[in-house]
């Protein structure tokens, strides 16, 4: 009954109120988006950047408003390494235990461009997923969840 009658209530406002009370009652987040890059070898790329952490780490970033999530990783791709890639499927989606995000991981393929490295990068390679450097935790876990996926995908693809 009571839920009746706050739906009422809601239904009652304009629409851009109702999103402003459904703003002002939920815990904001950020969404990331991160991939799986799969090279022609079958091969996963990992990129050691200058900030945080000294582990190799998938390439990545944060959404932009109104940025389609395939749009982000090309973007970000693009902008921490000067590549072209066809984002694939979506492998899996994580949470954050430290702070408020949520992480959408895809399979992606390099389709082009040409290596230039931003200032955010030390260094990019391609590890066999049997054998990699030192990764973060997290991400270990990914590659030896959804590595052969992304690769049968890249393969299928190229």
């Amino acid at each position: 009954m009571l839920m009746r009658a706050l739906a009422i209530v809601f239904n009652a406002f304009p629409v851009r109120w109702q999103r402003r009370f459904l703003t002002a009652a939920h815990d904001r987040f950020l969404v990331g988006v991160v991939g799986i890059g799969i090279d022609p070898q079958g091969r996963v790329l990992l990129a050691r950047h200058r900030f945080g952490a000294p582990e190799w780490r998938f390439l990545g970033g944060f959404l932009e408003k109104r940025e389609r999530v395939q749009d982000a990783l090309a973007r970000e791709v693009r902008e921490e390494t000067g590549l072209e890639i066809e984002v694939g499927p979506l492998l899996e989606v994580v949470t954050g235990y430290r702070w408020q995000r949520v992480e959408l991981i895809f399979a992606y393929r390099i389709v082009g461009g040409r290596e230039a490295l931003s200032d955010e990068l030390l260094e990019l390679r391609a590890f066999d997923p049997t054998d990699l450097p030192n990764v973060r935790a997290d991400q270990r876990g990914l590659v030896e969840r959804h590595a052969a996926a992304a690769a049968a995908w890249a393969r299928a693809r190229g």
